[in-house]
């Protein structure tokens, strides 16, 4: 039972992907053709590129890291199995990071919206009308 829900537990982590991809897609038509996706340390953009070259960004490193996280989990299952379930919430936190982080960054580039990080909790579960 542990072990196929430790595997349930790793392959679920691929959901980052498709909700990504969902992210972008519900926002697309509002997306500017120029989008920033790189902030300085008082949140001013000052990295632009096009609106499929964000999403490619976004979903090519995620997909990345689902590979390699993927990979390792399995690694560290089998070479040191007390260290397994760590291992995933680091990479799960590690995940869940970098897909806030995309998911800020569709939001911020949303026109009218010039949120901080710290708001797009909050603005993502109450979207505006």
């Amino acid at each position: 039972m542990n072990r196929s829900f430790y595997k349930l537990a790793t392959w679920l982590m691929w959901l980052a992907l498709p909700t990504t991809a969902l992210n972008y897609w519900r926002a697309w038509d509002q997306l500017p053709a120029r989008m920033a996706v790189h902030f300085d340390a008082n949140w001013q953009p000052n990295g632009y590129t096009s609106r499929e070259g964000s999403l490619m960004l976004a979903l090519g490193i995620t997909a990345f890291l689902l590979v390699i996280f993927t990979v390792g989990a399995h690694a560290v299952r089998v070479n040191k199995p007390s260290a397994a379930w760590p291992v995933l919430i680091m990479l799960y936190l590690a995940l869940g990071f970098f897909w806030f982080a995309n998911n800020w960054i569709v939001q911020h580039n949303l026109p009218g919206r010039e949120l901080s990080p710290h708001a797009v909790a909050l603005h993502s579960e109450f979207p505006q009308v």
